[in-house]
């Protein structure tokens, strides 16, 4: 099988020749080590040089083929985070943080070439009535989003595009978490109509994503710790699975499965996410929820991928520690087919890069399918 028809397979239930192989995101230090080239003094959108659209697609277009030249069956083309308009320049604004198009304040990680969130800029009530989301529906953000996804030419691998439905944008744009949730419990309608702002710009990129070819959609807003959900389950119905449900028809009337991340306990949210359209989830995290019993509850619904631990296994294991780790998701969630193998989050900064080979080689070495 080619790489793109065994994702694809895994995403429909079936059992491809072997387990796929895939993961969210690649930092910057360890594409440089995977490609062998240097990227700029930051990553993504929120970049300080002379062309933050070009950086932002540079970043992106390496992080494919460091993804390619580990052996990944599909690989990340775009994110709504790597999106900005032609003329977008961050702003500074104090103490190293600089304000990004969207309205979120991040801080530059040097070390990583990554940028933190650290707040908003919605602070009052007058702030969250007025607010405008960044203007990426013209012509200037499909063209980003056709020139990354164009620049893989006839890959035969699978193509991811990653995007938010409106929930993890709108708290980091409203300075956090426990802001937005007493604007939804104090100021419903208000906090309704600011989330919808933002969901329709998420609703537009993966419009572009789309359009532009990609294989599959990923909603990657994050709603839990390893506790319990950020929302009780009806504040998740009435401001976030609405925006879930209309990308997941978006999805379904173009033929492109669409997949949820999310780190955290998921439990309460899951069935509501399956009803509404979602074709699969990753990571079903560690310390969170459990691979196996994940497999066994939503596995004959949805694609499980995940999860290879990247809090300890990817960065500070042995190789046999790593080849241990990828045997217990396999024999945990292959079995009978629709699973992919990944990491628990990402390959980060802080992962070694021998493992992430390790672990892609223990998967092929055992996740072949009975022919």
């Amino acid at each position: 099988m080619l790489p793109r028809e065994r994702f694809l397979s895994a995403i429909d239930l079936l059992e491809p020749d072997r387990v796929p192989i895939t993961d969210l995101l690649l930092d910057p230090p360890i594409v440089e080590q995977i490609t062998g080239k240097k990227l700029g003094s930051m990553s993504l959108l929120v970049q300080d040089g002379d062309n933050p659209r070009e950086t932002s697609l540079r970043t992106r277009m390496l992080m494919t083929e460091a993804c390619l030249k580990l052996g990944f069956d599909a690989v990340s083309a775009i994110s709504d985070y790597s999106i900005c308009s032609r003329d977008y320049r961050p702003r500074g604004i104090g103490g190293g943080r600089i304000v990004d198009e969207w309205g979120r304040i991040m801080l530059p990680r040097p070390d990583t070439k990554t940028t933190w969130w650290v707040g908003g800029t919605i602070e009052t009530r007058e702030d969250l009535d007025n607010y405008l989301p960044p203007d990426l529906e013209s012509g200037e953000g499909y063209q980003m989003v056709e020139e990354a996804v164009g620049a893989l030419g006839d890959t035969d691998v699978a193509l991811m595009a990653q995007g938010h439905s409106g929930w993890h944008m709108a708290f980091q744009v409203r300075g956090g978490i426990d802001k937005l949730l007493i604007d939804m419990y104090r100021r419903p309608s208000a906090a309704g109509r600011f989330v919808k702002k933002i969901a329709g710009t998420c609703y537009t990129m993966m419009k572009f994503m789309i359009d532009a070819g990609v294989d599959v959609l990923f909603i990657t807003d994050d709603y839990a710790d390893n506790r319990f959900p950020f929302m009780s389950v009806d504040l998740f119905r009435k401001f976030e699975l609405p925006n879930i449900r209309r990308i997941a028809r978006l999805a379904k009337r173009n033929g492109v499965p669409l997949l949820k991340h999310s780190d955290g306990n998921l439990e309460p949210y899951m069935d509501d996410m399956i009803k509404a359209g979602i074709d699969g989830i990753h990571p079903l995290e560690q310390g969170a929820m459990d691979l196996k019993e994940g497999k066994a509850k939503w596995g004959d619904r949805i694609c499980i991928l995940g999860n290879v631990d990247c809090r300890f296994v990817l960065p500070m294991g042995d190789e046999a520690t790593v080849r241990s780790d990828v045997r217990r998701c396999i024999e945990s969630a292959a079995p009978g087919g629709g699973y992919v193998l990944a990491s628990s989050n990402s390959i980060h900064a802080n992962c070694l890069v021998e493992n992430a080979l390790t672990m892609v080689n223990e998967a092929r070495k055992i996740g072949a399918y009975p022919g």
